[in-house]
């Protein structure tokens, strides 16, 4: 009992059995601005989002944020029909007596989707409108600002216009065959 008193003593006064206080939330100070979030979701927005990177100036940037309205408003119905048409597979019921299934990862792209041809083609409509928008964005960009846009979006797994889709390969090394089995 005395151990037990002793015990309860000393985290008190090491302050690990007492009050718990929680760190104060962080706070802007005068200023700063709270991070955002990306622009909104589009190829665009990403030059956008990265705009001090790309050295553009304010008629640009509203130049490209008239593409990326318009961009995110033609994207909208076509997503909408997407969210109807792909949704996850459903699970089977349990039978009786069975043991229960473990948690489903719910992560995107985690879950198998029920999938079919009309969303194949709205995937494409998609991907035609984002390389449409990219392409009118990159001409209002300056040749340095389109190299570091193409990088900021290989970077991301976009396809930029007048490149191959998503991250580019490698340049062949100076000993590479070109796709020819060396012989022994």
């Amino acid at each position: 009992m005395l151990r037990m008193t002793l015990f309860a003593v000393a985290l008190a006064v090491a302050g690990l059995g007492g009050c718990h206080h929680d760190p104060k939330p962080m706070t802007p100070k005068d200023g700063e601005l709270p991070p955002l979030p990306p622009a909104s979701g589009t190829p665009v927005g990403y030059l956008i989002d990265n705009a001090s990177q790309l050295a553009l100036d304010g008629t640009q940037i509203a130049r490209l944020k008239e593409i990326d309205d318009s961009l995110a408003a033609r994207n909208d119905g076509i997503e909408t029909q997407l969210r109807e048409i792909e949704k996850p597979e459903e699970e089977e019921p349990l039978a009786k007596n069975a043991p229960p299934r473990p948690p489903r990862n719910m992560a995107p792209g985690a879950t198998p989707i029920h999938t079919t041809a009309d969303a194949g083609k709205l995937h494409a409509a998609k991907d035609a409108n984002n390389q449409d928008a990219l392409t009118k964005a990159f001409a209002v960009l300056d040749a340095k600002q389109q190299a570091t846009a193409r990088k900021l979006l290989d970077d991301r797994g976009v396809k930029a216009p007048g490149t191959g889709a998503g991250k580019q390969p490698p340049p062949p090394a100076d000993d590479d065959a070109g796709g020819v089995p060396l012989e022994p």
